[in-house]
Formats: structure tokens, C-alpha cells, sequence
């Protein structure tokens, strides 16, 4: 008996169906810049669960989000048109089991990578400090630096949203 080309490769990775709700939400989370939303669908493609999420319109005023064909959450999206529902339903799902919550402050917590990203701002807005005495203008260029600061952040946030986009949508 002759076997050839077994596949030994598990995934222990959820999966967002793309569809049209899908693609509105990253829209308008790249729009936003809303690095929450990064967080929230890295945590689900890799939480090593094989659950299947999916945004719908439940009616012409509800958006669900399923979760293995169930109804995991829902919000009337009429209600709510200030805000990006589908990308809300998607962070609260990713974080109902963790502590860490939107209230932080867009750029409350940073990840290594974001860290890495402006830490030689960090240390040239610590040297500003150090010689505060001698210079001028020092509310002005730290300013300036948390201005660059926030961003390069952004722009990451940007691009990692183009990112996700991409690996879901495969375009």
C-alpha cells in the first residue's frame, strides 16, 4: 500500500467569512484608525479555536455577529450611525474574557511592535527633559514629537488593517 501526500498541518484558527458588513467595518476601521479593531481580529484568526465568525444584517435594523451559526451578539445599527457597529461586535466578542477594555485611551496600550515604532521619540522627548533648563520652545517640540508620535501609529494601525483586510479578503 503506497500513501503519499498526507497533510500533517493542523489549524487551530478561527476564521471571519468575508461579505460586504465585513468590508464596511474594515472601511471604517481603517478610516478610524482603530487599533482596538487590530487587536480584536488578530486575538480571533489566532485564538486557537477553529470557530467560523460571520457579521450579518439580521433585518433592515439589527447587525449580528455569528458565531458557528448561533447568534453570538447583536446591536441595532440605525441606532448607531456615529459609530462602527461591526467592528464593535467583533472587540467585544475578543475581549469579553479579557480586562483590557477601549476606555484606555486610543493610545493607552502599545504593543511591542507599536513600542518599537517610537522609541527613539521616547528617549529624544527624554533628552529634551534632561536639558529643559537650556532649551526654548520645550512645550512646543515635545508636542511636535508626540504629534509625529501618534502619527506613526496611526499609519501603522493603517497598514495593519490593510493587512487583516487582505488575509481575510484575499485581494
Amino acid at each position: 500500500m503506497q500513501v503519499s501526500n498526507i497533510n500533517l498541518q493542523t489549524n487551530f484558527k478561527s476564521k471571519i467569512l468575508p461579505n460586504a458588513v465585513l468590508e464596511q467595518s474594515f472601511d471604517s476601521a481603517i478610516k478610524n484608525q482603530d487599533r482596538f479593531f487590530v487587536k480584536a481580529v488578530n486575538t480571533l484568526l489566532y485564538d486557537g479555536k477553529s470557530d467560523i465568525l460571520e457579521l450579518k444584517k439580521r433585518n433592515n435594523h439589527n447587525l449580528s455577529l455569528y458565531v458557528n451559526g448561533e447568534i453570538e451578539a447583536e446591536e441595532q445599527a440605525f441606532l448607531n450611525y456615529y459609530r462602527n457597529v461591526g467592528a464593535d461586535l467583533i472587540k467585544k466578542y475578543a475581549t469579553k474574557n479579557e480586562q483590557a477594555s477601549n476606555s484606555v485611551g486610543k493610545y493607552g496600550i502599545l504593543s511591542n511592535k507599536e513600542r518599537e515604532l517610537v522609541s527613539s521619540d521616547v528617549s529624544f522627548i527624554k533628552l529634551l527633559s534632561e536639558n529643559l533648563e537650556s532649551g526654548s520652545n520645550y512645550i512646543e517640540n515635545v508636542q511636535n514629537i508626540l504629534d509625529k508620535m501618534k502619527k506613526k501609529l496611526d499609519d501603522n494601525t493603517t497598514k495593519e488593517i490593510l493587512q487583516l483586510k487582505k488575509l481575510i479578503f484575499g485581494q
